[in-house]
């Protein structure tokens, strides 16, 4: 502690004695660590089970299939849904998923989103956060009851209140009674593409898009195998188009757990993407900041010197630029992380403003045990990066010549 202190109380007289270059570190260490945290949350979303997809490695998604010479033959179709669900009853759950964009009456005023018609079973399968209200019922499915979800920014935007339960909305000539509204969820873990508004299957007119099938997705139970779960799911499949004297080109080997698929393909770009940009995002200003270090540190030159010859060591000299270094990361770092959630609203606005994504989040529910627990070791790094190498240089100058003006 005493050590600490030692190199602590030095460290912040000269930062309080060089303000200019001290606001300029913090600034750049600020706009380095806003997308430091917008990179740590989309890596997250990408690698791990986020919400609502929490359960998407026990989740299969059916939606198109090719015959046995590789033509597409689409989905299951909606009529014959129940003879094909029947075949997988005894899974966890059979989910029925399909979007229209369509053009919703709320409060007197016209607004268009994506409405994904759903089963009950969809709200069990998908752990979305209701703030208010419930999701459906399988019983009001049955009945016909004319009921919706919405979320929260929806709820807003149509209602100007985030709790539009019992609320109504038109479309497609139904009126629906809003039953519950859930917290808005990042444009990156959607399981429904970019639906806003949820509605009962049973109300599914298939228009404006005339694809007559469902997307399904089965939960498998944890108590079955991965390869007695694509077996069976693979045999319903091929069975439900044996009976319309199609061969399908769907073999258990080629069923992959939903979180499999997202992880392939774009989702890989991105999540590597993303490691990248967030590497790059920690180099390019650590690189700036150290040409401004370097300047600092060689002021600083008689400073360091002098307090070598009364003793003080190399790496003493080191770990006393270091720390100045290291404070004034820390404070950009907390600074950043501050302004990390307005400017990822900012970002939002400008990005999805106006299209049908406007009410959905980038990134949802920020886990700040994620940004915090990354956040923690990128301190370090650039820390490193951006004042390791002056502190280096300094620390190993010869002391005489430093104090002859030599060796500058």
């Amino acid at each position: 502690m005493k050590k600490f202190i030692l190199y602590f109380q030095p460290a912040l007289y000269n930062i309080l004695h060089n303000k200019p270059y001290a606001v300029f570190c913090i600034l750049g260490t600020a706009l380095t660590f806003i997308f430091v945290a917008l990179a740590l949350q989309l890596i997250h979303i990408f690698t791990s089970n986020y919400p609502p997809m929490t359960k998407a490695d026990q989740i299969v998604r059916l939606d198109y299939f090719k015959n046995s010479e590789g033509k597409g033959i689409g989905g299951i179709r909606y009529t014959e849904m129940n003879a094909f669900v029947e075949g997988l009853k005894d899974f966890d759950g059979i989910s029925l998923y399909h979007d229209n964009a369509i053009n919703i009456i709320a409060n007197g005023h016209l607004y268009s989103c994506m409405v994904g018609f759903v089963n009950a079973d969809f709200w069990k399968m998908y752990d979305f956060d209701f703030l208010y209200g419930r999701p459906f019922t399988e019983k009001e499915c049955d009945n016909r009851k004319p009921v919706a979800i919405i979320t929260e920014g929806m709820s807003q935007d149509y209602f100007n209140t985030k709790n539009g339960v019992g609320k109504k909305i038109t479309f497609q000539g139904n009126e629906y009674e809003i039953s519950g509204v859930v917290k808005n969820f990042s444009f990156f873990s959607t399981p429904t593409d970019m639906c806003t508004v949820w509605a009962p299957y049973v109300f599914n007119k298939f228009i404006p898009n005339a694809t007559l099938s469902y997307i399904i997705d089965v939960l498998t139970p944890s108590s079955m195998s991965t390869n007695e779960s694509k077996e069976r799911i693979s045999k319903a499949v091929r069975y439900y188009f044996d009976n319309k004297n199609i061969k399908v080109d769907f073999p258990p080997q080629k069923i992959k757990f939903l979180k499999d698929a997202l992880t392939t393909k774009e989702g890989d770009i991105f999540r590597y993407g993303g490691m990248i940009a967030l590497f790059l995002f920690l180099l390019i200003p650590a690189i700036n900041i150290l040409s401004l270090n370097n300047a600092n540190t060689n002021n600083r030159a008689e400073e360091i010197a002098i307090r070598r010859t009364f003793g003080a060591s190399r790496l003493s000299s080191f770990l006393q630029i270091m720390m100045e270094n290291f404070l004034l990361v820390l404070g950009g770092s907390v600074t950043g992380l501050l302004l990390s959630i307005p400017v990822m609203k900012i970002i939002q606005q400008k990005i999805m403003t106006g299209s049908f994504t406007e009410n959905l989040s980038l990134v949802g529910q920020i886990d700040f045990v994620v940004i915090v627990a990354g956040v923690l070791p990128a301190i370090l790094v650039f820390s490193l990066l951006s004042g390791g190498l002056p502190a280096y240089l300094i620390s190993k100058r010869n002391i005489a010549q430093v104090l002859k003006g030599g060796s500058k």
